[in-house]
């Protein structure tokens, strides 16, 4: 195992805020850089936010995003490599890919472009994107490693196996995954299946909050080369794990899952909470009829928000009980 310092910046982006992502890469960039980080990884297509679906239409957009990776080169700390989710495009062609810059001292090393393209559930990037093929080793001072994008781990027969044979010592892999009840179980299964499989450390790295309908959970992980799971991000929290591979290294932080019932109440939070601020709301109303279900929701809209930001409305009619009537002023009062 290298001896290697690695970060995973575990964060909250917003598609097609382009000046507002690159914001938050360079400060994570710079905290990582604070803690000795040899390599920083961020979620895929972290420039656009994800998922850009028909932005990526639009060629004007995906200049933007081409523009705003170069802020990126010229701003990021000097003396480490940050793998950073973006959107390829060459001079002269159409097609675009969905990739990862690994960027070093000002200048872009190199570009992976993700392999396996999903085009189920909510995925639909054989729309949009075009597959890569190549899979470059990279070289920091403290070893080797090759970078994948999210699909391209789930296959035993991925490029994680080529870049280990080409001499990669640890795989990088870059996450715009959903949640599920369930989810982050089935990843920590398959990344230690990998790791065991190539004999080498898989850092994998997840978005977190809301777009649209879709949750992303965060948890970001690190695993050894034995499947052990050595890192782990909270989730639905934004976070920079570091994680410092090697023998005899000192213990990283490594957060317990939440049971079952506590990950979809937050899942239900943070997608409450990210919607209306993409959209640019500030508050909600919510029609109380003093039964569980508007109560739920309520409740769900106060914790993600914050109780001054909801607006309890009663609709009573003939047909509503005075019990009806009652508990919902009771739960507005103690909203």
């Amino acid at each position: 195992m290298p001896d290697l310092r690695i970060g995973l910046a575990q964060i909250n982006v917003a598609v097609g805020d382009l000046d507002g992502n690159v914001a938050k890469i360079l400060e994570y960039a710079g905290r990582a850089r604070e803690q000795g980080c040899d390599i920083v990884a961020f979620p895929e297509l972290a420039v656009t936010g994800y998922p850009p679906e028909d932005l990526l239409l639009r060629r004007r957009f995906v200049l933007d995003n081409l523009a705003a990776l170069e802020r990126i080169v010229e701003r990021a700390p000097k003396e480490i490599a940050l793998v950073v989710g973006f959107v390829d495009a060459r001079e002269g062609e159409s097609a675009i890919y969905n990739a990862a810059a690994v960027i070093r001292d000002g200048r872009t090393v190199e570009v992976y472009r993700k392999h396996l393209l999903p085009n189920y559930g909510v995925f639909d990037e054989d729309r949009y994107f075009q597959p890569g093929t190549e899979t470059p080793v990279l070289q920091v001072a403290a070893g080797r490693f090759g970078v994948t994008v999210c699909e391209d781990i789930w296959f035993e027969d991925g490029p994680q196996r080529p870049l280990v044979q080409a001499g990669a010592e640890v795989i990088v892999n870059i996450n715009g995954s959903p949640y599920y009840a369930g989810r982050g179980r089935e990843r920590e299964e398959m990344l230690a299946a990998r790791a065991k499989d190539i004999g080498a450390p898989v850092c994998y790295v997840n978005l977190v909050g809301g777009q649209d309908e879709l949750v992303f959970d965060g948890g970001s992980v690190v695993v050894n080369e034995r499947g052990d799971v050595i890192a782990r991000a909270a989730v639905f929290e934004e976070e920079l794990l570091v994680c410092d591979l090697g023998e005899a290294k000192p213990a990283a932080r490594i957060v317990a899952p939440l049971t079952e019932e506590a990950e979809v109440y937050a899942a239900l939070v943070t997608g409450t909470r990210d919607y209306v601020a993409k959209v640019g709301f500030e508050n909600v109303y919510v029609g109380l009829s003093g039964g569980v279900d508007s109560s739920l929701v309520a409740t769900l809209a106060a914790d993600a928000l914050g109780p001054g930001h909801v607006v309890a409305v009663a609709m009573p009619s003939r047909y509503s009980s005075e019990g009806s009537i009652a508990d919902a002023r009771e739960l507005a009062e103690h909203l």
